[in-house]
């Protein structure tokens, strides 16, 4: 660090929100690639939410922060907000703190496989890396693309569908309970309901939008295949009724 840097540090130590401020200026960039990163975790928190779930957290780290650490102030501060984050976002998700974590790790592995070999890195490498099975990945893959959905947006093939239709009676269902259903929810519907095949093919079809070619490709089945399993699923799905009890 620079004598100014010190001399700010401690100044906002000392309770100077003048000194604070410019702490908080001088490192926006940073907290706003850590933002960035972590609001799609989080179903109610936006980026300026997190922003200011930052600026709290570099007020905690700043107060705590010893000049005879041998880490850098930046070091420290960039610890401190991100455990901070991934508190805060576990608090307001259905995603646990380590699994923020592992997917974060996860996501980084991929980036910078993909910019050393130009392809991104097979399940079996991930999976080899960091230890995990391939249910626990898939679980991941599903929560690191969790937000609240409303169920009336069109989704699937050609938009020609919403949500909605796959759900027994939910036009009786409260407005507020409708929207707050999210894909982990969702994909905990199909788990319980359907088979493990059946699941697949809902998930490429209504949560990834892919067609009836590029899933058949996915799974090896035919597009006939495909097609049934859809329709089976489907039916299961309108007729169950502990799907109205889950939501």
């Amino acid at each position: 660090m620079d004598l100014s840097e010190i001399k700010t540090i401690t100044q906002a130590k000392q309770g100077d929100k003048l000194a604070l401020l410019a702490l908080y200026d001088q490192y926006l960039p940073l907290f706003k690639k850590l933002c960035r990163n972590r609001a799609d975790y989080s179903n109610v928190l936006e980026v300026d939410d997190l922003l200011q779930e930052c600026f709290l957290a570099l007020e905690s780290a700043t107060n705590s922060y010893s000049f005879e650490r041998e880490a850098s102030f930046k070091t420290y501060l960039y610890s401190c907000v991100k455990w901070h984050l991934t508190r805060v976002i576990a608090k307001h998700s259905n995603v646990t703190e380590n699994q923020l974590t592992l997917i974060l790790q996860i996501k980084k592995f991929r980036e910078n496989y993909e910019k050393q070999h130009g392809c991104m890195p097979d399940n079996a490498l991930v999976m080899r890396e960091f230890f995990i099975s391939r249910d626990y990945l898939r679980e991941l893959d599903i929560l690191k693309e969790l937000k609240v959905t409303s169920i009336d947006v069109p989704i699937g093939e050609n938009n020609e569908s919403t949500l909605a239709e796959l759900l027994p009676g939910v036009t009786d269902l409260e407005e507020k309970t409708v929207k707050r259903l999210s894909i982990a929810e969702f994909w905990e519907i199909l788990n319980d309901v359907l088979l493990p095949a059946e699941c697949e093919v809902i998930k490429l079809f209504y949560l990834d939008n892919l067609t009836v070619a590029k899933i058949a490709e996915n799974t090896g089945d035919t597009e006939k295949q495909v097609r049934q399993l859809q329709q089976q699923a489907l039916k299961k799905l309108r007729m169950r009724k502990k799907i109205k009890e889950i939501i």
